[in-house]
């Protein structure tokens, strides 16, 4: 990346020395815009040249092939409301095409450097600890967990100490799922490496937040044109950014928190607020704002009566149910999420928001309708959003195409008969218990049959 504008930061450190104390599984947009800059940061803060990364990919050869290409320095160009800026991270240090090569990530991780294992597989990988709507497939050819289980023995064997396995997917107590993942296939092989590993491994939860919408080729040739850089594998995402780790490692943990990484005790109730505020958030944008004919975040956001929803839903729906978050005050947190959400400069695409419906439903939006409708509180954007959804489902039966929901093939046939009864539908989704409240059934039956965002309505 020779012939680099002035505006754009260069690592300070020296790359080629920096020694890879961690394997990350998942080397996609999020990863390289969020985790990476911290070590990034943390190298170039000169407190540490031990936290560089071993990347790899589980289901694509693309990315990691493109970074390797460029000695895995890659761009981040981080969009303000008012600014935008540019920076090159130099912290992966090696690439592991994992699809072609599922052996050698297992020897990266078993070498003795490695301290810390990360993971951003996405949440229908967790299947074995996390519910799913029926008709997922595993999203990756090579599964992580094996992989894990793999390096484990193979420490465990050499008489070597385990590393931590840290779980940096967006989904609840994603710490206590990975373990339960590891676990299970521990067992399966040999219960006595799974008795070692419940001794002596540790799974941190963590809440990762930093909205990161697509790079698109337009972005790379702005790059060339006002910066003369030419990245393949460019990244672009919003200014702001927030980690929260569990302070629970078994061997050397990093130090994050030299670089603004917020280690805690207990890491739930930062989960349960980013993912009720800011994801169920996004889901009722990507689903209401789609119906609505928006694009993108921004679109939506210029929606006066959509964004007046989303702020409904968020301070009287969400807000008053969840646990105390300490240090955070979730007034000041929603106002702040409005903000993100309105970014001109950072259009977040909706249909982005949509895709993996059936996931996002149950992980994002159903943990908060549940609150509501069991403390028989104020939930009507909520319903409103699971209602466009199943309507999404039904206008997917007219053009199967372009179907985006991972379990289309089950659920669209329900949501055809859902305006009828739609219970069968909310059992075969995952929210079975909310099919037998019939106060809560009836709401949703009448906005499927009236096609009205009640909410909305309310609101204009």
């Amino acid at each position: 990346m020779s012939g680099l504008g002035p505006d754009v930061e260069v690592p300070s450190y020296d790359v080629a020395s920096l020694r890879p104390g961690i394997v990350h599984l998942g080397t996609g947009a999020f990863h390289r815009a969020h985790q990476a800059v911290y070590l990034h940061d943390l190298a170039q803060s000169g407190v540490s040249d031990r936290w560089g990364v071993v990347g790899s990919s589980l289901r694509s050869h693309t990315t990691v092939r493109r970074l390797a290409r460029q000695d895995g320095l890659y761009s981040v160009t981080e969009v303000g409301r008012e600014s935008r800026s540019v920076r090159v991270v130099g912290v992966l240090r090696d690439q592991v095409d994992a699809v072609a090569d599922p052996a050698a990530l297992v020897r990266r991780m078993a070498d003795p450097q490695t301290q810390v294992v990360t993971l951003t597989i996405t949440a229908p990988a967790y299947a074995a600890a996390v519910p799913t709507p029926p008709g997922i497939p595993a999203p990756s050819p090579v599964d992580a967990f094996d992989l894990v289980v793999d390096a484990l023995a193979r420490r465990r064997r050499a008489g070597r100490g385990p590393f931590t396995v840290m779980s940096c997917d967006n989904l609840p107590d994603n710490g206590r799922a990975a373990r339960a993942c590891v676990l299970a296939v521990a067992e399966a092989r040999d219960p006595r490496l799974a008795a070692w590993v419940e001794r002596h491994v540790t799974f941190p939860s963590t809440m990762v937040d930093r909205i990161t919408p697509p790079s698109d080729a337009e972005h790379g040739a702005w790059l060339r044109r006002r910066h003369g850089l030419i990245d393949a594998a460019p990244v672009v995402c919003e200014s702001f950014r927030q980690w929260v780790v569990e302070d629970s490692f078994c061997a050397e943990r990093p130090p994050l928190d030299a670089v603004g990484v917020q280690m805690v005790a207990d890491a739930r109730p930062f989960v349960a607020m980013k993912t009720s505020l800011l994801n169920a958030s996004h889901v009722a944008l990507g689903f209401l704002g789609g119906r609505a004919g928006h694009g993108t975040t921004a679109d939506a956001m210029r929606d006066q009566v959509l964004a007046a929803t989303v702020s409904r839903m968020m301070r009287l729906e969400v807000t008053p149910l969840l646990a105390h978050v300490p240090g955070v005050d979730l007034d000041a947190y929603v106002a702040d999420l409005l903000g993100r959400f309105a970014n001109q400069a950072l259009a977040d695409p909706l249909e982005r928001l949509r895709g993996r419906g059936s996931v996002r439903v149950l992980n994002y939006l159903a943990p908060p309708l549940r609150r509501a409708v069991h403390a028989g509180a104020p939930r009507a954007v909520l319903t409103d959003t699971l209602a466009a959804w199943i309507d999404q489902l039904d206008r997917d039966a007219e053009a199967p195409e372009v179907a985006t929901d991972p379990a289309a093939s089950t659920l669209v046939p329900l949501a055809r008969g859902a305006a009828h009864d739609v219970r069968p539908f909310l059992v075969a989704a995952g929210l079975g218990d909310l099919a037998a409240v019939p106060a809560f059934v009836a709401s949703v039956q009448r906005r499927l049959t009236t096609g009205e965002d009640q909410a909305r309505a309310a609101a204009s």
